[in-house]
């Protein structure tokens, strides 16, 4: 079972893709994020700071929102 809190973006990636390395599966999960409009805009709403390591319980439920449950 998912819970939302936050996460370090590897350890999230990898509950994406578990069979990916970390820097694979966050590069996929990067992609992914900026192929969605409304992501990136409730993103950006919510101050992300993409240099960041880690994704905010709030950024991980917006994630989970637009791209399903890991």
């Amino acid at each position: 079972m998912f819970t939302p809190r936050s996460y370090g973006k590897a350890e999230l990636a990898l509950l994406y893709q578990p069979s990916n390395t970390p820097n694979s599966a966050v590069k996929t999960l990067v992609r992914w994020i900026n192929r969605c409009p409304m992501l990136v805009d409730e993103l950006k709403s919510m101050n992300y700071n993409p240099r960041r390591h880690t994704f905010l319980k709030p950024e991980v439920e917006a994630i989970v929102r637009h791209l399903g449950t890991p």
